[in-house]
């Protein structure tokens, strides 16, 4: 009985000098017994000391603190293993943008639309040749953006210019610049000088934009209150609201 009891015995002690004993930390402090078969730059491969004939293993440099091997000596991890950086793009940036809550889309592109004349001088000079006080609008927007928050509000200046009357066989141009802020969601408010062959004033818009795949499809109302044109006698040029929209492609 004694002989069967230590023939196992003595096999599992031989087993185990044979194999030795080494030891995985990891970085949460638990500590498992291991069998220690390769170290390559950026794993460790093993087998467990209570399965040695069983499966390799294979775990990451980043999850260890150190090795503890049988004979005493100890390899430590405690500094991140560096990995290779992918490069720079405009992709990556891009990412990281929509991250922070905000979308590089830019609203550079055509616009068209249709304007819409109030009583004044600008409706009257239409209606000595029979046209309607309603006008379509051909143009362009431009934009630079100012700034971008990490809660996805944008600060820009954009540029409109258009040219309205075409269909009438007029050539009615006006340019816009406006401050606006954008929010994460594409809704968006400006404000700023508009010159026109009305004369000068202020432009009031807003807007937002309906997104389909890379596609952007800005819509804007916009309204440039009456002002009185000396060159008529205090003479009201009329408000003037405009509808517009276009299309753009998201950079990404």
């Amino acid at each position: 009985m004694k002989k069967k009891i230590i023939t196992p015995l003595l096999a599992l002690l031989i087993t185990a000098f044979c194999y030795g004993q080494d030891s995985l930390v990891y970085k949460n402090g638990d500590e498992v017994k291991v069998k220690v078969i390769e170290i390559t730059s950026l794993e460790v491969k093993f087998k467990r000391y209570d399965n040695i004939d069983g499966p390799l293993y294979t775990i990451s440099k980043s999850e260890l603190f150190m090795i503890k091997y049988e004979n005493g000596i100890k390899d430590l991890f405690s500094e991140q293993i560096e990995t290779k950086k992918p490069p720079s793009n405009n992709i990556q940036n891009i990412d990281i943008e929509e991250e922070l809550g905000y979308d590089r889309i830019k609203y550079n592109g055509p616009r068209l639309g249709f304007t819409v004349l109030g009583n004044g001088s600008s409706k009257d000079r239409l209606a000595e040749n029979n046209y309607s006080p309603f006008i379509t609008q051909f143009g362009w927007q431009f934009e630079a953006r100012i700034f971008s928050s990490p809660e996805g509000i944008s600060g820009l200046v954009e540029w409109v210019l258009l040219v309205g009357g075409i269909e009438k066989g007029l050539f009615l141009p006006s340019a816009s610049m406006l401050f606006g802020i954008r929010g994460k969601n594409g809704a968006e408010f400006g404000i700023g000088p508009n010159l026109s062959l009305a004369g000068v004033g202020m432009v009031f818009a807003a807007g937002g934009s309906i997104q389909s795949g890379k596609m952007v499809f800005p819509i804007n109302l916009s309204v440039v209150p009456s002002v009185n044109n000396s060159l008529e006698g205090g003479q009201s040029t009329g408000v003037r609201v405009s509808l517009t929209f276009g299309f753009n492609t998201r950079r990404h």
